[in-house]
């Protein structure tokens, strides 16, 4: 199962890496305040049983002959339970910042938070923990443990207490309290900050069993009861994990409701320089990676009032050769920008003249997703990491747009390698139950073995490679020009 932000999806592997059946759920992301997102987690829940159910009718096995489940999901905001495992808040999104004015405190020790925890200080668990509890202490004081969203359902369908809460290791770079390289909780940290280390779960390994599906799950998703229930680990990790592969260097882009860029690595390293990037551990043990994200780039159509048949008209309009048209920038941080943090950020075009339409502002807002991967791409060089040159590897329901694979080609100057299938998290989950079922005894020789689709190549155009160049330094200057315009619409008083 992958529980992402806007859908639950499940699918039923066999031994052999073979679909079995598939299915999936929209969930709502409610956004009832500017910088506020959340999702409820009684709709997660019954979007995860509502989807099993879903693939498990299209499958003709035997219930009897599931080995196990595992998921995966959103790996940067937090979800709270009460001691019978009743959720206390909604799940607070890794795209809310309600949590930025935490955000100052925590970096008074980003240096030591960036070397124990792979990451940079930002709206991520460790702010979200002292928002409930500075800003919301009556709710605060219903809170037994602050765990992950796919922990939630996990925990349920297994009818857990709060005593069994636990969180997996490939989620830790998102916690400035977290000390990744030993895998366990920054204590000392923890209580320089007056916190309660008993409030946080207990760390396991992806393939760890946390339980089985009780009666009540059982009945409406119709696992038998007594299912095993693996840990399972974060959407990303188990993307990775589902690609197969697994060479230092090698790329990934991620086009969901944030865009994601990723490298492997073989060692641990930190961007202690930019601030930007976040290392975190692979579900494979020697593995790491390093990435960064642009929050809710998959969500900005849609604002725009983009829907799907519109966008698939666009990518045709504005896939045309580029003219003085396209000296336009969008800037993407409609909700702050994550990577580097900075709250006051919003969202802009620059640029615009009366010979500008819809199709070249959708491209322009495609453009700044790649000048983002650009300053990220950056960072990792910077971090002496080698960087693969062949390609990018590209995931996620972005992937299937050729307009923006050819855009991010054209402007990292690196192919773009484009597998048939999106659904590589649900795979990872796949691999990681079955590997703490007994059915595979070597995680990563099973992913090498299962069968690699067909992928297609999008080469860069190096006849782009001077405009592109001069529209990157443009943005970065947008980028720092912009921001005290920002402060000052933000000081403007209300009637």
């Amino acid at each position: 199962m992958d529980m992402g932000t806007s859908s639950t999806r499940v699918v039923v592997m066999d031994e052999n890496g073979r679909n079995l059946g598939a299915a999936s759920r929209p969930t709502r992301l409610l956004n009832p305040a500017r910088q506020v997102f959340e999702q409820s987690p009684d709709e997660l829940y019954a979007s995860v049983l509502l989807a099993i159910k879903d693939a498990l009718s299209q499958s003709d096995f035997q219930l009897a002959d599931v080995g196990g489940l595992a998921i995966c999901g959103q790996m940067a905001g937090i979800s709270t339970i009460g001691r019978d495992w009743e959720a206390t808040t909604p799940y607070d999104s890794w795209l809310d910042l309600r949590c930025a004015n935490q955000v100052p405190r925590l970096k008074t020790c980003e240096p030591q938070i960036i070397q124990c925890s792979g990451g940079p200080v930002s709206a991520n668990h460790a702010a979200k923990w002292l928002y409930w509890r500075e800003e919301q202490p009556h709710t605060y004081r219903k809170i037994s443990k602050i765990i992950m969203p796919a922990a939630y359902v996990a925990g349920r369908m297994a009818d857990l207490n709060s005593d069994a809460a636990f969180m997996d290791y490939t989620y830790l770079g998102f916690n400035s309290f977290a000390d990744s390289q030993a895998m366990q909780w920054n204590t000392s940290l923890i209580e320089a900050f007056g916190l309660e280390a008993d409030r946080l779960p207990t760390l396991v390994k992806p393939w760890d069993r946390i339980g089985s599906v009780g009666p009540s799950a059982s009945s409406v998703c119709g696992l038998l009861a007594g299912t095993p229930i693996y840990a399972g680990c974060g959407d990303i990790a188990a993307s990775l994990l589902g690609t197969r592969a697994f060479t230092p260097g090698q790329l990934f882009d991620i086009a969901g409701t944030g865009s994601v860029l990723a490298t492997l690595l073989d060692h641990y390293a930190v961007d202690s320089q930019h601030n930007t990037l976040t290392t975190f551990r692979h579900c494979i043990p020697e593995l790491f990676y390093s990435m960064a994200y642009v929050g809710g780039a998959g969500i900005s159509l849609n604002r725009f009032g983009l829907d799907g048949v519109e966008c698939q008209q666009l990518e045709q309009r504005a896939a045309v050769p580029l003219a003085e048209r396209n000296k336009l920038l969008f800037l993407p941080h409609l909700g702050g920008r994550h990577a580097p943090f900075d709250a006051s950020l919003a969202g802009a075009f620059v640029g615009l003249d009366w010979t500008h339409d819809r199709s070249d502002q959708y491209r322009a807002m495609l453009e700044s997703i790649a000048y983002e991967y650009a300053r990220f791409l950056g960072c990792m060089k910077d971090m002496q990491i080698v960087v693969d040159p062949v390609d990018v590897f590209s995931l996620g329901g972005g992937s299937g747009s050729q307009l923006f694979n050819q855009i991010k080609a054209d402007v990292l100057g690196l192919p773009y390698r484009k597998p048939p299938a999106a659904e590589y998290g649900v795979l990872g989950a796949a691999m990681l139950a079955g590997h703490g079922a007994g059915v595979f005894a070597d995680l990563q020789q099973t992913a090498t073995d299962w069968p690699r689709p067909d992928e297609t190549l999008t080469l860069p155009d190096v006849s782009k490679q001077a405009f592109y160049a001069g529209m990157r330094k443009a943005y970065e200057r947008m980028l720092t020009n912009l921001k005290p315009v920002f402060a000052d619409l933000q000081a403007v008083s209300l009637p």
